[in-house]
Formats: C-alpha cells, sequence, structure tokens
C-alpha cells in the first residue's frame, strides 16, 4: 500500500478523536488515549466486518473474486 492510505487512515483516526474528545470535553490523557484506542479497533472491526461480508458474497456466489 502506498503511504498516502496510512497518512489518510492517521488522519482520519486523529480527526474522529478530536471530535468525540471535544463533544464528551475529555480533559485527561488518559481519556483521550482511550478514545483514540476506541477509534482505532473500530475502525479495524469495520474494516474486518467488510472483508468477511465481500468474501461471504463471493462464496455464496453472488460477486465475483477480487470486487472489493
Amino acid at each position: 500500500m502506498a503511504i498516502r492510505y496510512y497518512l489518510i487512515c492517521i488522519t482520519l483516526v486523529v480527526a474522529l478523536t478530536l471530535v468525540i474528545s471535544w463533544v464528551r470535553q475529555t480533559r485527561s490523557r488518559k481519556e483521550f488515549l482511550m478514545i483514540m484506542a476506541t477509534v482505532a479497533l473500530s475502525l479495524v472491526g469495520g474494516f474486518v466486518l467488510l472483508i468477511a461480508l465481500s468474501e461471504l458474497l463471493v462464496f455464496l456466489g453472488i460477486a465475483e473474486s477480487g470486487f472489493l
């Protein structure tokens, strides 16, 4: 993968973390890091679910291999 995809992911995690921290009005560094970990794990989980769904659709014959 190109470096730009890593930069996009890092920017997305930091931006979402800052927005959630601002809405919750967190003050401590520990709360900020917990929110960042939650955001990162949520994005990874969503990506894994998307890949699993695409593999299921290929297995069922609904989609062609490599469509995602």
